[in-house]
């Protein structure tokens, strides 16, 4: 009896769901669904205690044990426990061969993404030019022996520029968007460059010299 009312009312609450779209019944909707709601819940919780019991007379631990059996195609409980294990044993192994093949299948489009992102320049260079910036921007300001100030923004990175060696393993990023103050107190604008390691996601060096970039 509590499994049908509990059917019935979940059905009624997915109903409330869909009146929810349209303004004229919306305000209906959401208070019939939340009474339905509360109603229904308990009865949840009362079906699925009938449907275990029913279970346990039948010979079964509970529902699930039961629905496990019928997903075996065993109807007779006592094979059933004699061949549960098994049963169980193999679903596991196939869950995990599952989770293990669709990891092989993340890890070769990861890759293939990769390669391709690789022989695209801009790809490669913007795809670690956050870390190579958060990187490389401390190793630069320690490189100043008095005051320094960035002046980058938003439309104006840090590092605009990048070089990549031959294998793509490691990026030169390069900016000017950097003021340093000299031993007399005037400030200049300097050159930075970075090399950042792609693999490690690590700055190897940074070198700074007066000037900006040529256009």
């Amino acid at each position: 009896m509590a499994f049908a009312l509990s059917t019935v009312g979940m059905a009624y609450c997915l109903g409330m769901a869909v009146l929810l779209l349209f303004r004229r019944t919306r305000k209906f909707a959401f208070w019939t669904g939340l009474l339905a709601v509360v109603v229904t819940l308990p009865l949840m919780v009362v079906a699925g205690s009938e449907l275990d019991k029913d279970a346990r007379e039948a010979g079964y631990q509970n529902a699930q044990d039961r629905r496990d059996a019928e997903r075996a195609g065993i109807s007779n409980p006592k094979l059933w426990s004699k061949q549960r294990a098994e049963f169980l044993s193999k679903w596991r192994s196939e869950e995990l061969q599952k989770e293990a093949d669709a990891k092989h299948v993340s890890i070769d489009e990861e890759r293939s993404s990769q390669a391709a992102c690789k022989s695209d320049f801009n790809c490669w260079t913007n795809r670690f030019q956050r870390a190579a910036t958060k990187a490389c921007a401390p190793k630069v300001e320690r490189v100043a022996k008095n005051n320094f100030e960035w002046t980058d923004s938003f439309s104006s990175p840090k590092f605009p520029r990048a070089m990549i060696d031959e294998d793509g393993t490691k990026i030169t990023y390069v900016g000017d968007a950097l003021k340093m103050q000299n031993g007399f107190g005037a400030w200049v604008i300097v050159t930075y460059e970075c090399d950042f390691d792609t693999a490690a996601g690590t700055a190897i060096t940074v070198r700074v010299s007066p000037g900006q970039l040529s256009n």
